[in-house]
């Protein structure tokens, strides 16, 4: 059985109206510990203004801090262990909430780092802007939402600005587009091919140009993402659903039961049974 996804409106008991966007101020926040992991069918972006403790993305933990933010895009599993005296902003949107023409935003990607520490001026001009989000969500007039959607542009650009001042992004470069486009692709076959050779082919590359771009540019090569992603994948199943070894396996595209844990085991250090038992 599939643990539900759970969506904007399942948190807030908001109306189906009202189920794309909600931003949310919490003085603390209201749920200091998620113990165990769950996923998303929306964005989420939070916003620590002062606090500590652990949220664990993708079960990579990641410390807390006072103006630090976190991205989650749909389908990651996460949970968190926060200070009882934690406060700050979550902002959650689907993804037909955007504007049309909305430009690729890196800190969603999965192989990106899911969090960026804010200096003192950028973290005032985040609260600003997400005030003037509140401002329009009080006067709810005809415009309100047309705002609130170039507001929301405006926050994600700012972040995507401070996001590539801290971390290597150039995604205009022509390596950058071919792992984006490489990524975009795995995203959607992962369970279906794990040869490298698919992905070249299909952006019309060669698999060793692939794999040198992938090296260069995430210091690994393609053959090590795809695997990456299906071991991502096989966590997520095995921590959020009840389905069986053998199903996981099917889903994922492995033949053999066997085989697959013997790849799992492999590259994690323990079986699938050992690493459910200690994820739930």
């Amino acid at each position: 059985m599939l643990l539900p996804t759970v969506g904007i409106e399942q948190i807030f008991n908001l109306p189906y109206t009202k189920e794309d966007f909600k931003l949310v101020h919490h003085q603390p926040i209201n749920m200091t510990v998620i113990p165990h992991a769950h996923k998303h069918d929306f964005y989420m972006i939070l916003l620590i203004e002062k606090g500590s403790g652990t949220h664990t993305i993708d079960f990579k933990e990641h410390e807390v801090k006072d103006q630090m933010v976190f991205f989650l895009a749909p389908g990651q599993a996460h949970q968190w262990n926060l200070s009882a005296d934690t406060s700050g902003y979550q902002i959650l949107f689907s993804m037909k909430f955007l504007l049309s023409g909305s430009q690729r935003f890196p800190y969603f990607n999965l192989s990106a780092a899911p969090y960026l520490p804010l200096k003192a001026a950028q973290y005032q001009t985040l609260i600003l802007e997400l005030k003037q989000i509140e401002q329009e969500e009080a006067l709810a007039d005809d415009l309100y939402i047309d705002l609130i959607q170039t507001r929301l542009q405006i926050v994600l650009l700012l972040l995507k600005r401070w996001y590539s001042e801290n971390f290597d992004v150039h995604e205009y470069a022509p390596d950058h587009r071919i792992i984006n486009n490489f990524l975009a692709l795995l995203e959607k076959h992962y369970t279906e091919h794990s040869e490298v050779g698919f992905y070249a082919n299909e952006m019309s590359v060669t698999p060793n140009y692939l794999n040198q771009v992938c090296r260069k540019k995430a210091g690994i090569t393609a053959g090590d993402l795809i695997r990456d992603r299906i071991l991502l994948e096989a966590k997520r199943l095995l921590s959020l659903t009840q389905l069986d070894i053998k199903e996981i396996a099917y889903t994922l595209g492995f033949n053999d039961s066997s085989y697959f844990s013997r790849f799992f085991k492999k590259y994690t250090d323990i079986s699938p049974q050992e690493f459910r038992k200690m994820n739930n």
